[in-house]
Order: C-alpha cells, then structure tokens, then sequence
C-alpha cells in the first residue's frame, strides 16, 4: 500500500545539519511532523537555519528543536518517547574522513557506541530508521567496475568508514535477531548541492568554490573516480522509502553520477569561467563507482538532475555569498578545520594544458 497521503512524525538526529535541515524542509511541506535534535558542534546559525526551514512550512506542520548530544542516552530516550516519532533519520555522526581520523576515540563514542543505543531505543520503542553508512567502504577500486551492495570490501584504514561498516554489523545482526525491526541502511554517494547548511568542503561543492573563488579548480588524481548525488534527489530517494513504507534488502547504494575528478572539473568549467590545475596528493586515495541498480529498480527512483545544473544553483549561491563565506573563515559550513581547507585550497599547482580557460 502506498503511504503517501500518511502524516508521519520525523525525528531527526543531526537534523541542524547538511542532509537534515533540507530533508526538514521538504517534509514540513508535506505537512509531516519534524523534530531535529543536533548537538550545534559545528556552531550553525540556529536562528538562521529554523528560519530557513519554516520558511516552507506552509502547513503549518509541528516543528520542533532539540539542542542535544546522541551521547546523552537519557535526553534521546525521554526525547522519543515525548515526540513518537514514526521515523528516526539517523544522521548525527561525524561525516569527515579527516575529524574520524584525528579524533579516533570521539569517533568510536559518537559514531558507534551512541549510535548503537539509539538504534536499541529505536527497536525498543518500535520506531522506523534511515541511516546513512557511506560508500566510500568501497575504497580504493582497481578496475572500473561499479561496486555492488554484496560485494567483499576491502581492508578500511580510515576509522570513519571502520565504524561505518561495524555500525552495519551491528544492524545486521540486530535484524537478524529480531526481523520486525524495520531499518534501512543506506551507502550514498558523496552529495553536493544546497542546502540551509550548506557543507563547502564536499569534492563538487569544493571544485565549485574553486572556480568562483579563485578562477582555477586545483586537482589531485585528475582520473580517480567518485559517485556523486544531488541533495535534492537523495532526498527524494528517502521519500520514495517512505512512500513505500517496505524494502526487501537492509542496504542500499544510491546515487547518480559516477565520473572522475577531471569530469567532475570540467562539468563546473563548462558553467564557470576557470582553469583547471594539477594540485600535489592531498591524501585522499578514494577511488570508486557504485552500482545503484537495486534501489533504483525496486523504488522506481531515477535520478535525473544535470551535474551541470546542480552545480550552477551552488555556483550562483557562492557567488552571491562569497564575501561573507571568506570574511567570517567559512563559520557553519566547515566539518573540517580552517587550517587544513586553506591547505587543500591553496596548494601549488601546475596548469592542465588540455583544459579551456
């Protein structure tokens, strides 16, 4: 049965963040009910970003704000049980390779062990879950083949895709104990495009910045690929789910384009006038592309957005708030330090003599 006419009550962990605040909105104007819990570590506008999402709430829908830490089993508990959510969106872990790997034992506590509890209260209570693990556990690809939900993942270095694929043992085992918890695993690929907190560091996001910014997208590994998604139709995905309100599998990839970082170059250079740069390896070995065929066939779900189109909303966003971005060091729209962005910013580059300027 199709659920689309049903009303349901969203809460949202990290829900002050770059997938949350926008899936807020979106539901809001479906007239759904939403409570965001978000701990503000990375100092977001709280004012600006609740005025953003009621903006669309036209509806008159619930919203609510909660300023809490998923560590604190308590609050998240009491939480809960005061909203009845139908759905818990899990999104609040930390989402960057870098903060993972300098902050090892935050990671462990945030991303495994609190995610762990609320997954236990979310069984509990009998509450729904979406959760977000990341395709980047597919790694470093050799070949080009497009990497599949079943398939062996190799060796993790990084302790955020570490916790990421325990967190799936975790909900595996969790499911297999007790197959009326109903969860949803998702391996998105990285995702670029607007929203009320809009993350500046992501690959297209960040090539994006270059361009407007500094008229030249500097580049590691111009033929390493990456899966990438429009905010907007991942979150188009999560309500198709929704809609659906049943799955036959516990994870899924979803994503849209899988290109290379020289493609992902001159898509932006076809909207922004610039150069495209050699740029020395800032460390980041990810070379992958997904096969997305399960979801999209059992969901219906095509994404169809132009990369080229996506990229001109953000370029126009940048352009338009450029000034304040640099004047205020990029506050709220950074999940990694200041230091290390100017770093993979400003690095010394070597011109791309293939490319137009």
């Amino acid at each position: 049965m199709n659920k689309i006419n049903k009303k349901e009550r969203f809460f949202i962990t990290g829900g002050m963040g770059y997938i949350g605040s926008l899936f807020a909105i979106e539901a809001l104007k479906k007239g759904h009910a939403v409570c965001l819990y978000d701990s503000l570590m990375y100092e977001q506008n709280r004012k600006r970003i609740l005025k953003e999402i009621s903006a669309g709430n036209t509806k008159s829908a619930l919203l609510q704000f909660i300023i809490g830490d998923t560590r604190n089993t308590k609050l998240i508990t009491e939480s809960l049980k005061k909203f009845k959510p139908s759905y818990v969106l899990h999104l609040g872990e930390l989402s960057s390779v870098y903060a993972c790997n300098h902050h090892p034992a935050l990671t462990e506590d945030i991303n495994y062990r609190a995610s762990k509890k609320i997954f236990d209260i979310c069984e509990k209570f009998n509450i729904k879950v979406i959760y977000n693990s990341s395709s980047s556990v597919y790694g470093v690809q050799k070949d080009f083949k497009l990497s599949k939900e079943e398939d062996i993942l190799p060796p993790l270095s990084d302790h955020y895709c570490r916790y990421k694929i325990k967190m799936e043992e975790y909900v595996k085992n969790k499911v297999k104990k007790n197959p009326n918890f109903k969860i949803i695993v998702f391996r998105p690929a990285t995702v670029f495009g607007l929203s009320p907190r809009f993350r500046i560091e992501l690959l297209p996001n960040h090539f994006t910045y270059l361009a407007v910014a500094k008229k030249m997208i500097r580049v590691s590994e111009l033929n390493a690929y990456r899966a990438a998604i429009d905010i907007d139709e991942l979150l188009l995905g999560y309500f198709k789910v929704i809609e659906k309100d049943k799955w036959e599998s516990l994870i899924y990839n979803i994503g849209h384009h899988n290109m290379n970082k020289g493609e992902f170059s001159r898509g932006i250079q076809k909207v922004v006038k610039c150069d495209i740069g050699m740029a020395p390896d800032i460390g980041d070995l990810r070379n992958l592309q997904i096969d997305c065929s399960k979801f999209n066939n059992e969901f219906d779900f095509h994404p169809s957005i132009p990369y080229e189109k996506s990229v001109k909303k953000v370029a126009g966003w940048i352009e338009k708030n450029l000034h304040t971005l640099e004047r205020t060091n990029f506050a709220e729209y950074l999940n990694m330090p200041l230091n290390n962005w100017h770093k993979i910013c400003q690095s010394n580059v070597s011109i791309e003599p293939t490319q137009k300027k």
